[in-house]
């Protein structure tokens, strides 16, 4: 069977058959050597078009070429020994070939006098071969032919038109042709066309490889195979079939078992072609391995030190050879580069790569492409290689590639140890992918910068970029230091800079300090030299939206501030700017633009986004969640932060995380369990930033409350409190540190709790959110006795309906159904707490929904089932939780935010499912699944994969 070549087959048959109706003609049929040339004319022979003609085959090879004159001719007309069982033997006589061919050794040269005679007699033998059938010649390795053989099929050409004949030379285009003037000639005819045959591509390897393994193969394994051998069928099916000898399967981990192993076979083919090879065509092997893909032929040339013609000859060996792609761009495999520049030695090669850069650099090519030799130098030798690295680092930021970036700040910091800005910015491009390993660039350019401004603007960037990162003591000393001494110094004066300052009081604020007003001290640090101060508008808009929401100022403000610093994304930006402003917007309840802006963060780090960056943004994404009573899509996606942590051993990053699967535990009626799980937190404070301390105060007195110890957990609160106020985060909504103190004390000393819940009105309605009005107006219902303290509750559970917040409007219907219960109003009662028990069971809260059950029977109702949450096993925990908003009165606003959040959760977890399953593109997934279940599937989750 023939693989991947059924055009070339069809365009033979089709050649054949209109030989057949009297059309005369030639084909060349061109490749490389293991191509499948023989393979492809055995199969001319066996089409049903070849079925009437008479066939004439014979293969031309090195011997042959080399016996003289018309040897072409013999093999095909003469040829020695028994007939091959197709060929159609002559009669013997004086008109058969055999009796006036030349025979063998005759080296006289052509000459038409001389070969006319010749050229006459055979030509009507072959006429009188036509008049009875037509005629098919076939000569395999045409490249080895002698000159009298094919000036003769020109001749024929040339008298023999309308005659039903075809003429078949399969020729070799990676072999020099034996007469190339007679060759140039009979190409000239019209008659003649060539038919170059191409490289395998995937899909056929996949056919070769299910011939070879006798099973389908895994597309991959057809891919990796098809790229390492060049789509070279011989070579292919050797590979295959070396794998199958040892074992592989031809699945996808034997797909990475044939590229390695097709990488040395590779390799070790094309360094005994090229020893075997002439010096131009070694000098343009190392070249192209030095250069790497997409270099002209100029480009080689000059490298290699030969003219282009014979760059582009050896170009066209090194491709027949294997060593490169079919389109001759690209080496194979990075095996082949290292056979070709292993005999150099080190010394050697660096001193070409140096040429190399020099060379393209002088050409005009991108920085990129020179930085790419200058980094596989040992150092860089003169100051013009360290401006082409520091420029390749600029574009490799512009593009979000960190990792590209930092390799080339390496190398500018190895030959110029003291410049302070290539040293902050190595420190931003490891910090995406690793923050512990920027900490130390980042103290060295805090050290090394004297300059109050320009050492505020590194204390911003070394908080930020290590956020959630555990620092040392003495890494927040000196952090703090660097931007308590700059508060006052950037209010006035020369250093005025209100940007930064803006900046400086946000950090501090996220650091649990507010500005202290120091006086402005001089810094002993080592100064070697200095920093260019910049201020980039984007993330200054983030940091003052932030600084805002946690003030508590003004939401308007916040909401526009996060908003214009998200409307022109940049990869060059660091992924906590995103972060900030998705922190910014779910403090305002703009939740789907916070999920929004998690998933810009996500996808703009690449097809993989590193741990850190995903642990950054799944704490954040977990915490909005639970806070929008999401209980169960926050508990899931708390769970795979902490598992995306755990390969980076760095548990320490997990306080928010761990927090929020705490809080779930608590919801769920577990409280003991949660309790474990914050054990493995810890009671000192953490080292990085103060809100996720918060969030752990809060979690912890919510816990200790639902254990069945409300005075500490009211020491906790308080604790809270002070931290929250101690930094200067008077946000009403970053924790409900206050309604959890005014519902404790409501129970045991509620006079305690009027003046809180007062301060936390007036925050509230600074604030202005429903969420902040329904809990401020929770925290004094619950302390108002009477007909008043009803109302208020009744306004709480009104603004929270309008809210996200899910979870506290359940809470705010369970509030004032046990009010009205105690007041008296049973009938009133029983519908507010069947609405909170359907609205806490929908969203996960069981506890929640267990004790409003539980006062709904002692006021003499019960759980019908138009009110109740849907049961059976027949809805999925989505099902179920839209369901009971739905049925429990919710807001459309509040079933529209559950099933946004809960299909970004979906799309989350099934693009790391598509990635982990190494599928990359639409098509493979749809084959897979329409193999499997004989139809294509919806593919949910996609769209956020083709996005990143």
């Amino acid at each position: 069977m023939i693989h991947g070549r059924d055009n070339e087959s069809t365009a033979l048959g089709a050649r054949a058959a209109a030989a057949c109706r009297g059309e005369t003609g030639c084909v060349v049929l061109t490749a490389p050597p293991g191509y499948g040339k023989s393979v492809l004319l055995d199969a001319l022979l066996r089409a049903p078009a070849c079925r009437d003609m008479t066939v004439l085959r014979a293969h031309c090879g090195e011997a042959a070429g080399g016996a003289g004159a018309y040897a072409g001719l013999r093999s095909l007309f003469a040829p020695a020994g028994a007939p091959a069982p197709d060929r159609l033997e002559p009669e013997p006589g004086e008109d058969s070939p055999a009796m006036f061919l030349p025979g063998p050794g005759d080296a006289q040269r052509f000459t038409l006098t001389s070969a006319y005679p010749v050229f006459r007699r055979l030509l009507g033998h072959v006429l009188r071969i036509t008049a009875d059938r037509p005629l098919l010649l076939v000569l395999d390795d045409a490249h080895h032919c002698d000159e009298h053989s094919l000036r003769w099929l020109e001749f024929l050409l040339r008298r023999a038109a309308g005659q039903p004949l075809l003429v078949v030379l399969g020729r070799s285009s990676g072999a020099d042709p034996r007469a190339p003037r007679a060759w140039a000639d009979l190409l000239a005819h019209p008659a003649v066309s060539v038919l170059p045959l191409g490289p395998l591509g995937t899909d056929a390897v996949g056919g070769l490889a299910e011939e070879v393994f006798g099973t389908p193969a895994h597309p991959r394994l057809a891919e990796r195979v098809a790229a390492v051998t060049g789509g070279n069928p011989r070579t292919a099916v050797r590979l295959l079939r070396e794998l199958r000898r040892r074992g592989a399967a031809p699945d996808e981990a034997g797909a990475q078992q044939a590229w390695e192993l097709g990488g040395g076979m590779a390799a070790r083919s094309v360094r005994r072609v090229v020893d075997r090879e002439s010096a131009v065509v070694r000098c343009v092997a190392t070249a192209i391995a030095l250069l790497g893909s997409t270099q002209s032929p100029e480009s080689v040339a000059v490298l290699a030190q030969v003219d282009r013609a014979q760059a582009e000859e050896a170009i066209a060996v090194l491709r027949h050879a294997g060593a490169l792609t079919p389109d001759g761009t690209a080496l194979v495999h990075e095996a082949v580069r290292s056979a070709l520049l292993e005999p150099l030695g080190t010394a050697r090669t660096a001193d070409l790569h140096a040429r190399a850069a020099l060379l393209l650099s002088d050409a005009g090519r991108p920085v990129e492409e020179v930085a790419r030799h200058l980094m596989r130098m040992p150092r860089a030798r003169e100051p013009w290689m360290t401006a082409v690295l520091r420029d390749a680092a600029a574009r490799a930021e512009q593009r979000g590639a960190f990792v590209e970036a930092a390799g080339c700040l390496r190398r500018v910091l190895e030959a110029e140890p003291d410049d302070i800005e290539a040293r902050l910015r190595l420190a931003l491009a490891v910090a995406p992918d690793d923050p512990l390993s920027a900490v130390p660039l980042f103290r060295a350019a805090l050290a090394g910068t004297a300059d109050t401004r320009a050492r505020a603007a590194i204390a911003v960037q070394y908080a930020m970029a290590c956020l959630s990162v555990p620092l040392p003591a003495a890494c927040r000393a000196e952090i703090l230091g660097a931007l308590e001494t700059a508060w006052d110094v950037l209010a006035s004066g020369p250093e005025r800079a209100p940007q930064l300052r803006d900046q400086v009081a946000t950090v501090l604020l996220l650091m649990g300090r507010r500005g202290t007003g120091v006086a402005a001290r001089e810094h002993r640090g080592t100064v070697t030299a200095s920093y260019r101060l910049r201020t980039d508008r984007q993330q200054t808009e983030a940091l003052a939206a932030l600084r805002t929401a946690l003030a508590g100022h003004s939401r308007e403000a916040a909401v526009e501030g996060a908003r214009r610093a998200l409307a022109t994304p940049s990869l060059q930006q660091p992924p906590w700017l995103l972060f900030t402003a998705a922190a910014t917007l779910g403090l305002a309840d703009e939740t789907t633009e916070a999920h929004t802006a998690l998933d810009t963060m996500l996808r703009r780090e690449g097809d993989e986004p590193t741990a850190w960056v995903r642990v950054l943004a799944g704490s954040l994404r977990s915490h909005l969640l639970h806070r929008d009573g999401a209980v169960l899509d926050a508990a899931a996606e708390a769970r795979s932060t902490i598992a995306a942590a755990g390969r980076t051993n760095c548990e320490a990053r997990l306080v928010t995380a761990r927090a929020v699967l705490a809080s779930v535990l608590v919801d769920r009626g577990e409280p003991q369990q949660a309790e474990r799980l914050l054990d493995r937190i810890g009671r000192s404070e953490p080292s990085g930033s103060a809100l996720a301390y918060l969030l752990y105060l809060h979690t912890h007195a919510r816990t200790r409350w639902a254990n069945g110890n409300p005075r500490q957990a009211l020491r906790l609160l308080r604790e809270c409190g002070a931290v929250q106020e101690t930094a200067g985060v008077l946000s009403p909504v970053l924790t409900s540190w206050w309604v959890d103190t005014c519902l404790i004390l409501a129970t045991i000393r509620p006079a305690e709790g009027r003046e809180l819940a007062e301060q936390g009105a007036e925050r509230a309605r600074r604030w202005g959110t429903p969420r902040a009005l329904g809990l401020a107006a929770l925290a004094a219902g619950v302390l108002t006795p009477g007909r008043a303290g009803l109302d208020l509750l009744a306004e709480s559970a009104h603004q929270l309906s309008r809210s996200p917040a899910v979870a506290a409007y359940a809470r705010a219907e369970y509030a004032l159904g046990r009010a009205l219960l105690l007041h008296g109003d049973e009938a009133g009662a029983r519908e507010r707490l069947r609405k909170a028990a359907g609205i806490a069971g929908g969203c996960g809260a069981l506890a929640l929904a267990e004790s409003a059950r539980s006062l709904l029977v002692s006021a003499g109702g019960r759980m019908g089932h138009a009110a109740d949450a849907p049961t059976g096993g027949l809805l999925t925990t989505t099902e179920l939780k839209v369901a009971g908003l739905a049925v429990s009165g919710a807001s459309n606003r509040q079933i529209a935010q559950r099933l946004f959040v809960t299909v970004r959760t979906v799309e989350s977890h099934l693009t790391n499912v598509y990635r982990k399953l190494g599928v990359r593109r639409r098509d493979q997934l749809t084959d897979a699944l329409r193999a499997v279940h004989g139809r294509s599937w919806p593919l949910p989750g996609w769209s956020v994969l083709e996005g990143a």
